[in-house]
C-alpha cells in the first residue's frame, strides 16, 4: 500500500508541483491585491478627507475675505471722497457767485475724477485683498496638515497691515492725483455747453481710460503694487524671512499677466456698470424736465389709436448738456458705500459686482490652492 502511494506521487510530481506553485500563488496573489485595495481605499478616503478639509478651510477663507473687503471697501469710500470733495464747491454754488463758470469747471474734473476713482480703487482694493487673504489662507491650511504654527498672529497682522498703505496712507492719494491729471487732459477743452448723448459720454469714459492705462509708468491696473503696498523699508520694524518671502510672492502676484487682466477686466465692465447707472439717473431727471427742454437727435415717432404723432423719448438720442450731466455723475458717488444699496449708488454697486465677479473668485481659489499645496 505504501509503495502503491509513493509511486502514484513520483508519477504525477510534476502536477502536484506545478498545482502547489499555482495554488500558493494565487493565494499570495489574492492577499497582495486585497492589502493594496486596503492601501487604495485608506489612500481614496485620505484625499477625500484632504480635499474635504481644503474645500471647507477655502470656503471659510472667501468668506472672510468678503467681509473684509466689504468692511475695507466702506473705508475706501470715505478715503476717495475727502480727496475728491465737491462740498466746498456746491457751497460757493449756492451763493451765486460771479465765477460760477469756474467753479462749475472745477466740479466738472472733480466728479469725473470721483468716478472714474471709485472705478479703478474698487477692482483694486479687491484683487489685493483676494491675493492677499486666499496667500495667507494657503501659508495657514499648510500649518494646519504639518501641525506647526509658522504664522503667528503678529505675522498675520502685519502681513495684512500692508493694504493700509493703499487706504490710510498715500496710495489713494496718489491714485487721485494720476487720474485727476488724466481727467484734466482729456475733459479740460470740452465746454460746459457742449451737448452729449448717452454714447458720447460712454465716449469720454472709453478716452479716460485709454489715457489712464496708456501711461505704463502709473498705470493702476499693470501698476497696482505701486499704489496698494508700502516699502518694507517703511514698516517700523524689521520684517521677519517669512514676512518678507510673503511680501515678494504678494508683489510677484499683483505683476503677473493674469491679475493685470483681471485687472483691465473689472475696470472695464466696472466703466459699463457706469454708465448704466447715468444712464438710469439721466432718465429720472429727464422726467423732472419739461418737454421744451429735452432735446433729441432723431425722435422717433409713432401713431396712436387717433392717427396723431408722439415724439417716443429714447434716452439713447437725447441731447444733454454737460453742465447737467455733472450733477448726475456726481450724485452717483456723493455718498460712498452704502450698506443699504441705495439707488444710484454707483460705489455699492461696484463693490458688490467686483466681489462677486467669476474672474475675480477663480483668482482667489487658484492663489489658494497653489499655496495651499505647495
Amino acid at each position: 500500500m505504501l509503495s502503491r502511494l509513493q509511486d502514484f506521487f513520483t508519477r504525477h510530481r510534476r502536477k502536484f508541483i506545478v498545482t502547489g506553485v499555482v495554488v500558493g500563488g494565487t493565494i499570495a496573489a489574492a492577499r497582495y491585491a486585497r492589502r493594496k485595495l486596503l492601501e487604495f481605499q485608506e489612500r481614496q478616503a485620505r484625499e477625500f478627507f484632504e480635499r474635504t478639509r481644503r474645500m471647507q478651510h477655502f470656503e471659510s477663507t472667501e468668506r472672510t475675505c468678503n467681509q473684509v473687503i466689504l468692511g475695507m471697501g466702506e473705508e475706501m469710500c470715505q478715503a476717495i471722497l475727502r480727496e475728491c470733495s465737491t462740498d466746498d464747491l456746491l457751497e460757493q454754488l449756492r451763493q451765486n457767485p460771479s465765477n460760477k463758470v469756474e467753479l462749475w469747471e472745477q466740479m466738472k474734473i472733480v466728479s469725473f475724477t470721483r468716478l472714474t476713482t471709485f472705478v479703478y480703487a474698487s477692482s483694486m482694493l479687491v484683487i489685493a485683498l483676494r491675493v492677499q487673504l486666499n496667500l495667507l489662507g494657503g501659508y495657514i491650511y499648510r500649518d494646519i496638515m504639518s501641525e506647526q504654527q509658522k504664522i503667528n498672529d503678529d505675522l498675520k497682522q502685519q502681513y495684512l497691515s500692508l493694504i493700509r498703505h493703499f487706504i490710510a496712507d498715500v496710495g489713494i492719494r496718489e491714485l487721485v492725483r494720476y487720474i485727476r491729471s488724466k481727467v484734466v487732459e482729456v475733459l479740460s477743452s470740452m465746454s460746459l455747453t457742449r451737448q452729449l448723448t448717452l454714447s458720447d459720454t460712454e465716449q469720454i469714459f472709453w478716452s479716460l481710460q485709454m489715457a489712464i492705462n496708456g501711461d505704463t509708468r502709473h498705470d493702476p491696473n499693470s501698476r497696482m503694487s505701486k499704489y496698494l503696498l508700502p516699502a518694507l523699508s517703511r514698516l517700523n520694524q524689521q520684517p521677519s524671512p517669512t514676512l518678507q518671502k510673503m511680501y515678494n510672492e504678494t508683489l510677484d502676484l499683483l505683476e503677473c499677466e493674469d491679475v493685470i487682466s483681471v485687472c483691465v477686466h473689472n475696470v472695464s465692465r466696472g466703466f459699463v456698470l457706469a454708465c448704466d447707472a447715468i444712464a438710469e439717473a439721466m432718465g429720472d431727471t429727464l422726467q423732472h424736465l419739461a418737454p421744451g427742454e429735452v432735446q433729441q437727435q432723431q425722435p422717433f415717432k409713432s401713431i396712436n389709436n387717433n392717427g396723431n404723432n408722439n415724439n417716443l423719448l429714447n434716452i439713447n438720442n437725447v441731447l444733454l448738456a454737460l453742465a447737467k450731466l455733472i450733477p448726475i455723475i456726481s450724485g452717483l458717488t456723493s455718498r460712498g458705500y452704502d450698506s443699504g444699496a441705495r439707488p444710484h449708488n454707483l460705489p455699492t454697486q461696484l463693490l458688490t459686482f467686483y466681489v462677486v465677479a467669476e474672474k475675480s473668485k477663480t483668482l482667489g481659489a487658484n492663489v489658494y490652492e497653489t499655496f495651499s499645496s505647495g
